[in-house]
């Protein structure tokens, strides 16, 4: 794990605040098991530190609703390539967060929505690079204003029906977005041959097109749930994303980690 942020040191023995980030919970829940549990860990860090330092860290991963605080102290530094330094964590210090901890990790195996804010895995099928950022920052923003930290979007991306449907059968996806005027596999076929693999309502299809009504009749006989017409407003394909997914204001998590991936 590598650090995000904290306060400059103003001496070498005085507390530092350490934001540690995961890129996802399975990262933690293998940190945990192999050196966390054991009292430890190593943190990535660019800073200069010092044996004996002490450090007040922020334990955190994309969709976590309640981040972890420990107590620790540096234990040694690596000044070598992939700089970094050993923690030891102070659990004697504070054995409630020791046992936090093992609840969290816990939760997460079992899946409870208490741990974790729900993982929604969208897939977008869009050639146009421009497009495809648009839709993915857009629609982040979005769900950060409007769900707060209830919901976690992941993205996926294809620039063509054929690579996005051997994504389909590869990974979990919970939505799929696609333009209908595609390479390779237009967006028409991929809708058909998604539907042959997930019937209405195990699959959500999102289509959209500048091709006018025409286009939107058959891509909703071939499947799409919703079709919207070109220029897209980001704030349209938001709402009908929270329609087709049943998102809200208190929103929570309805699935489990199982299977999940980012």
């Amino acid at each position: 794990m590598s650090d995000k942020n904290g306060d400059a040191r103003q001496h070498p023995r005085s507390e530092v605040l350490l934001k540690v980030e995961y890129p996802g919970y399975e990262d933690f829940l293998h940190d945990y098991t192999e050196n966390i549990s054991r009292g430890g860990t190593f943190v990535y860090s660019e800073r200069e530190w010092h044996i004996g330092d002490r450090l007040r860290l922020t334990l955190s991963f994309p969709g976590l609703l309640r981040p972890i605080q420990l107590r620790g102290e540096v234990a040694w530094v690596r000044k070598e390539q992939d700089r970094g330094i050993g923690v030891r964590f102070l659990f004697d210090e504070n054995p409630e967060s020791e046992r936090r901890l093992a609840e969290l990790v816990q939760a997460i195996q079992r899946g409870e929505s208490t741990a974790l804010a729900r993982r929604i895995r969208i897939l977008v099928v869009e050639d146009n690079q421009f497009i495809q950022k648009l839709l993915r920052d857009g629609l982040d923003s979005l769900a950060r204003k409007r769900l707060a930290d209830s919901v976690t979007l992941i993205f996926r991306e294809a620039a063509n029906g054929f690579d996005g449907l051997e994504l389909i059968g590869k990974e979990p996806v919970d939505l799929l977005v696609c333009d209908l005027y595609l390479p390779v596999l237009d967006g028409f076929e991929l809708i058909r041959r998604t539907r042959q693999q997930f019937p209405k309502g195990k699959l959500p299809i999102l289509a959209f097109s500048a091709g006018g009504p025409d286009a939107g009749r058959r891509a909703l006989a071939l499947g799409a749930d919703i079709f919207l017409d070109k220029p897209l407003r980001l704030t349209k394909v938001f709402e009908t994303i929270c329609d087709l997914l049943r998102l809200g204001e208190n929103s929570r998590p309805d699935r489990g980690p199982a299977g999940a991936t980012a």
